[in-house]
């Protein structure tokens, strides 16, 4: 049974909610954009409610590499899990809620990621693994507030999968 390290992150956006989770799905976006420079994506298959994407990422100096299937839920949120690669039975979970802020409406986003740990010394690396996580994670969600933000993402009909 895989040990897994797991961090969660909440990030305030000041747009609607619909607005904010259309753009977390929008991988296209993301990609021509490079919203997030310490990421690579390459969107491989869309699906009427998912994706299949390659994300690259390095964590403690490793350059990582995994392949996600991403479900789009009937609730709004947002699954990626990892099917193939460096964290093969990880995921991201994104969810969404509209919340007020000093009297600002907008978005909270509660972005959890879940990532295995190797079998044998996988316990005495969680918290340094954790640590990395969490400043990557915080550091990513600051990077699509300012897309959402500064830059401005053009509000979408509907949440289309990687599109």
């Amino acid at each position: 049974m895989p040990r897994f390290a797991e961090v969660t992150h909440r990030q305030w956006i000041a747009a609607p909610i619909e607005t904010v989770r259309a753009q977390f799905a929008d991988l296209d976006h993301h990609i021509r954009r490079n919203v997030h420079p310490k990421l690579r994506f390459e969107l491989l298959r869309r699906r009427p409610r998912g994706a299949r994407f390659v994300q690259e990422v390095r964590l403690l100096g490793i350059r990582q590499r995994d392949v996600f299937e991403r479900s789009l839920e009937p609730d709004g949120s947002i699954e990626d899990r990892s099917v193939e690669g460096f964290n093969r039975g990880g995921s991201l979970s994104f969810r969404f809620a509209p919340a007020s802020v000093a009297g600002r409406d907008g978005t909270e986003v509660d972005i959890t990621v879940r990532l295995p740990l190797p079998p044998v010394i996988g316990a005495l690396l969680r918290p340094l693994l954790e640590a990395q996580i969490r400043k990557e994670v915080r550091a990513a969600a600051l990077e699509d507030k300012q897309d959402i933000e500064g830059i401005g993402y053009p509000a979408a009909p509907a949440v289309r999968a990687g599109a």
